[in-house]
């Protein structure tokens, strides 16, 4: 409390309002004190567990602060404090009253005095003699001392304090004093000006949090996201201290969001159970996504309370609405009603008797109290609006005005009721109250529609047949609802039409029964595997409490912690810092960040450190292992020693990134599985395949290798560095693939592990073995150069691409030949699979549209890296999305079995190509669904990862087919928007998937190449994308055998820009810099028209 000062002249006005009262007593309660001569107010240690007592409300409303462990006695011309040295010196300056603490005609002649409990027994005796002393001059003139009976402290201060009574034989003077409680409540009752500019800010500080826990809401059920009541209660009470959510807010001059604290647990209650009285709390039931959803916050400012509770309607009857719609035209009569000179008890039966005479229905769901007067107490238990209350309103006083309708039948289930509430932070006025921050409380603000099942009438007929309800009218549902129905009506004419080819119906219908055969076998599938799920939500991974320890003994501490100064002991990963003359370490883990701060002479060192309650990215999910403790945040070292503080800072700092980096190689390395010893073949030499590129390499470039076959796996050694080897064993090989050079540049052999390995520094789940088949090369331009440099005509030509197609055929064999030899070697765990170009289909994986290709068992691209490698076997569902008419291009989306991998998308595959990819997923036994919009997955797995037989249970995969079911079943259905939201990760690299992309990606980001190469950094022919130098060198064969001139009719449809999936001429190049000048001029006239 050093920085505490008090507001003089606050003080002397405030203590001359409650010295007036208490002489001019005017109405019953405040007569009370009359007959009292003194008031002793004795405070202990703070009790957190009730904030709330009346000796501190009274202690704030003088002092502006609370002041614990002190003794205050006043009597109508005194004052006396008595407490510890340190405030003694705050309480000081009220010793001289300032000449401007009172207008011109009032006058307060009162004394003052502070006096000091020493901490030694003799001295605090001789202090509390003292003002045991003013007590008894009290008791001598026939008065009484009045007290707060109600309010219990414990401590040291009040132990010592009855025991000095006791010793003295005066508990009587205590034990017999009168209750003044309702006379202060009357007093506090009304506030001033100050008092109300810090409630008002209190209100607006409460109606932005319950807009964020609004907001909070409705996007939780959007996305289908499971939260408790409790857990939600908590996130809220998180975001007062987040700086983001007050910035630029201007609620008062010297408005500052560090003084506020909640006065209470944010309440959230929804299924069908609600606690309406003022002590409720939020359960650890989980929200409900439907019906009524009851949020209460109060917010405390500068100690004044403020409260606030809104009814949230998700999906609502009618019936609520109307009873809703009335319940805020009850809260405007209240306010009208609810004027100076009102006695509690008639403003009680003025709106009782309203709701009997409008809804005689909802008389009996009125509560028992319409609210209570909150200030610095936030319920005063004396001043409350109910039949017993006789107490009278009066101007400027504040009340939590509570209306509520509680346990109305449910109109959808007949066995379940449900509540409404409204409440609101009042100033009583002369004519009518006033809400002092209104807003959020309309129908169209907290009512929002997700469901589109049509409403039935009383004969049972649905209404509005074919539409879809809208929503909310401030937000749009973006998200599933639970058992598949989506928020969608797409009509026929929105299908794509296969750009015109005729479709086989039989086929067609044949596929879509043994879809609905797939679609249910996986329902019944999942239902069985998931069954014993305890739906505790297991999907996502629970971090656990980690201990760190710095120094076991206190003997384990550095001799240097003598000098006490900032000392960074690498070895044990921790720093020391000096607090109070003791050397206290810290583990680096608890460090947050440091902050380094040059101040004049100084040189200012910031520790901030971890601890519960941060709004700092992910950091709330650090796991504590007493949350509940007390938590240092920020320690502060200033020094004129810039030299030691700079090097502590650095060495800070390193040791920070030291310690992240090795968790972070320790995460990379977590999904390494160490492998077994190559068993090497000693009898006789291993087969070997000569002159072989990998890929990755070891230092991002170019190596050649052999290759060899052993007994249990495969080596390949570099000629170049004999440190360059990798190991490759038989178990660990989930695929292995041969790609012959027949339409490409290399010839491939390639393997996909099931656990990944490290090549060098890199971790990857894929190596593949290649030579290039072509006898061209390209320069750094892309122009082709011929090895042969004398133009023999058409017939050496000819010659020249037989000799290339014989290598080719002699490639295939050998890298063919090889890979069988590799499946023989295992024994029969290895077979290898070739591609079916036939079957491929244009995509974007990663980042550019590439060939994919089916397998017996996958679907891959093995081209160039990154590499795509799918295991249809591990796939649950198939999604197809963007199925739109118009549209020239769709997506696709892999659903793995195991729901904690992050689905794979395949993206703008060419619409004409719809057909074939839907023949070829059904043709695996995938059951796929297809839809207008991008889906939001991460939602979707999030919310099937949390319960999983829930989603089962409500059906599963279902609502993916419930959009087509609708287009099916109703042709003239009108287009709406999707209620999924469109993914933000749509586009993302999946590298982290077991069948998905390899870490070259990473070395492809490093080396900036478009296409996601690994071979970045090599040579220009090497670098460039391999089906692109053959297409350039297949066109420029072609183009001169046709002649320039139709060369130049082809180059014109090539236009920049335009989408690779429209068709197969999109790669078109200009083969020199004379013909791009020529295709140049001729294309100019068209520009200019």
């Amino acid at each position: 409390m050093a920085d505490v000062k008090l507001n003089v002249a606050l003080f002397y006005r405030r203590l001359n309002v409650l010295i007036k009262s208490w002489k001019d007593a005017n109405e019953p309660d405040v007569e009370k004190l009359q007959s009292t001569g003194g008031i002793i107010l004795v405070a202990g240690n703070t009790d957190e567990s009730n904030p709330y007592k009346k000796t501190g409300a009274l202690q704030t409303f003088l002092l502006g602060y609370e002041f614990p462990s002190t003794l205050t006695f006043i009597t109508h011309d005194s004052v006396t404090f008595l407490c510890s040295e340190s405030k003694a010196k705050i309480l000081a300056p009220l010793a001289k009253p300032p000449s401007d603490a009172l207008g011109p005609d009032e006058n307060l002649d009162i004394d003052v005095k502070v006096i000091v409990k020493p901490k030694d027994s003799a001295g605090s005796t001789s202090a509390m003699e003292t003002v045991l002393s003013s007590m008894e001059e009290v008791v001598s003139k026939d008065q009484k001392i009045g007290r707060l009976l109600k309010d219990k402290y414990t401590g040291k201060f009040v132990d010592e304090w009855n025991a000095f009574l006791k010793s003295k034989g005066k508990e009587a003077l205590v034990e017999e004093a009168a209750d003044i409680s309702p006379g202060v409540s009357v007093i506090l009752a009304t506030k001033d000006a100050q008092e109300r500019e810090y409630t008002e800010v209190a209100c607006q500080m409460a109606h932005k949090l319950m807009s964020v826990l609004c907001n909070q809401m409705t996007n939780l059920i959007e996305t289908e996201k499971k939260i408790t009541h409790e857990k939600l209660g908590d996130l809220i009470e998180g975001k007062l201290e987040d700086a983001s959510v007050w910035k630029g807010a201007k609620y008062a001059p010297d408005f500052d969001n560090t003084y506020a604290d909640l006065c209470y647990t944010p309440i959230i209650q929804s299924g069908g159970e609600y606690d309406l009285r003022t002590s409720a709390q939020s359960s650890t039931e989980r929200l409900k996504d439907t019906g009524i959803i009851l949020a209460s916050l109060g917010v405390r400012y500068k100690s004044y309370c403020s409260n606030v509770s809104r009814t949230i309607m998700i999906d609502p009857h009618p019936t609520q609405e109307v009873n809703y719609k009335y319940l805020l035209e009850l809260q405007k009569f209240a306010l009208e009603a609810m004027k100076e000179g009102v006695a509690a008890k008639d403003f009680f039966s003025i709106v009782k008797s309203k709701v009997a005479a409008d809804r005689a229905e909802l008389e009996l769901c009125l509560p028992k109290s319409f609210g209570f007067s909150l200030g610095i107490e936030f319920r005063d238990s004396f001043l409350t609006l109910t039949p017993k209350c006789s107490r009278f309103l009066k101007e400027n006083m504040i009340f939590s005005l509570t209306l509520s309708f509680a346990d109305i039948e449910d109109p959808f289930d007949s066995s379940k009721t449900y509540s409404l509430q409204l409440i609101d932070t009042v100033r009583v006025g002369k004519e009518a109250s006033t809400i002092l921050c209104d807003g959020l409380k309309e129908l169209s603000h907290i009512a929002f529609f997700f469901n589109d099942k049509p409403s039935k009438s009383k004969n049972g007929k649905p209404q509005n047949a074919g539409k879809s309800t809208a929503v909310s009218p401030s937000k749009k549902s973006t998200s599933p609802r639970k058992g598949g129905a989506a928020v969608v009506t797409t009509s026929r004419k929105g299908r794509l039409r296969n750009d015109g080819k005729e479709v086989d119906n039989e086929a067609t219908a044949k596929r879509k029964i043994h879809q609905k055969e797939l679609a249910e076998r996986r329902q019944e599938e999942g239902l069985s595997k998931y069954a014993e799920d305890d739906g505790t939500g297991k999907g996502s991974e629970v971090k656990q409490w980690k201990r760190f320890e710095s120094f076991p003994r206190e003997r384990d501490l550095p001799s240097a912690v003598a000098s006490l100064r900032i000392i960074v002991d690498t070895n044990k990963r921790s720093f020391i810092l000096p607090i109070n003359g003791f050397a206290v370490p810290f583990h680096i883990n608890t460090l947050k960040n440091v902050v380094k701060q040059e101040e004049g002479d100084y040189t200012v060192l910031r520790f901030m450190l971890v601890a519960p309650g941060q709004i700092t990215g992910k950091k709330e999910d650090t796991p504590f292992e007493d949350p509940n403790a007390t938590f240092i945040r920020g320690l502060t070292y200033r020094s004129t020693d810039n030299d030691h503080m700079a090097e502590v800072y650095k060495k800070v700092t390193d040791l920070k990134k030291a310690v992240l980096k090795r968790e972070k190689d320790q995460a990379e390395k977590a999904d390494v599985v160490d492998q077994d010893q190559l068993i090497e073949i000693k009898h006789r030499r291993p087969i070997k395949m000569l002159d072989i590129s990998v890929r990755p390499s070891f230092d991002g470039k170019r190596q050649a290798g052999d290759v060899e076959i052993h007994s249990n796996g495969i080596r390949y050694q570099s000629t170049l560095r004999s440190d360059h080897r990798i190991d490759i064993l038989f178990n660990n090989i989930k695929h292995i693939f041969f790609q012959p050079c027949d339409h490409e540049l290399i010839v491939i052999l390639h393997i996909h592990f099931k656990s990944p390995i490290f090549i060098g520094k890199k971790k990857t789940k894929d190596i593949q073995f290649f030579r290039e088949a072509s006898e061209a090369t390209f320069d750094e331009t892309g122009n082709r150069k011929r090895r042969r440099q004398n133009n023999g005509g058409d017939e050496d030509e000819t010659e020249a691409e037989q000799e290339e197609r014989r290598k080719r055929n002699e490639l295939n064999k050998h890298f063919k030949s090889f890979a069988d030899k590799i499946a023989d070697a295992s024994d029969g765990r290895l077979e290898v699979d070739m591609p079916f170009r036939e079957l491929g289909f244009q995509g974007v994986p990663f980042r550019s549209s590439v060939l994919l290709q089916p397998t017996t068992e996958c679907l891959v691209h093995l081209v160039e890296p990154p590499f795509l490698v799918v295991t249809l076997t591990e796939v649950e569902v198939a999604h197809l999305e963007r199925i739109q008419y118009g549209l020239k291009n769709f997506d696709l989306v892999f659903v793995f079995k195991d729901f904690t991998r992050t689905p794979i998308h395949i993206n703008t595959i060419p619409s004409g190509q719809i057909e074939n990819v839907k023949e070829w997923i059904d043709s695996c036994d995938i059951p796929f669904s297809e839809g207008p919009v991008n889906l939001n997955w991460t939602a979707i797995m999030k919310t099937v990862t949390d319960d999983t037989y829930e989603f089962f249970k409500e059906g599963g995969w279902s609502f993916l087919n419930s959009q087509s079911d609708d287009e099916d079943e109703d042709g003239n259905s009108d287009d709406e928007d999707s209620a999924f939201e469109v993914s933000d990760d749509i586009y993302e690299s999946s590298s982290d998937d077991s069948d998905s992309a390899s870490d070259f990606d990473e070395s492809a980001s490093d080396s900036g190449g478009s296409s996601g190469s690994a071979e970045g950094t090599e040579s220009g022919s090497e670098a460039l994308d391999w089906s692109d130098q053959e297409k350039r060198a297949a066109r420029a064969d072609q183009n001169k055998k046709k002649g320039a001139a139709e060369s130049s009719s082809k180059n014109k449809k090539g236009k920049k820009g335009r989408d690779p999936s429209d068709d197969d001429d999109s790669d078109v190049s200009i083969d020199s810099e004379e013909e791009a000048k020529k295709q140049k001029k001729k294309k100019a006239p068209a520009r200019k028209r």
